[in-house]
């Protein structure tokens, strides 16, 4: 399953490791390390440089500018949808 993060790109769930409400200072996460302490590769996705999330990868960080909270209804959306409209909530 993919989820579209702006600008025309989607990306994998299953490469998600975390999303992120970011707020005014989209350098902070420009400046983050790795396990291997090798800063992330990071990807503005952007439009007009409005930042409002950012998506934690292995290998990168993408900006975008669709907030976290839309990502995330996004997500939960498709899985609901593909597992036949069960939350995964019910025994």
């Amino acid at each position: 399953m993919y989820v579209h993060l702006g600008r025309g790109y989607m990306i994998q769930v299953s490469q998600i490791i975390g999303i992120f409400s970011v707020g005014k200072d989209k350098e902070y996460y420009k400046k983050l390390k790795n396990s291997k302490g090798e800063f992330y590769q990071t990807e503005d996705l952007s439009d007009d440089g409005k930042v409002d999330s950012a998506v934690l990868t292995n290998e990168k960080i993408y900006l975008s500018a669709i907030s976290a909270t839309t990502l995330q209804k996004r997500i939960n959306h498709n899985l609901i949808y593909i597992n036949g409209g069960k939350d995964g909530g019910e025994k």
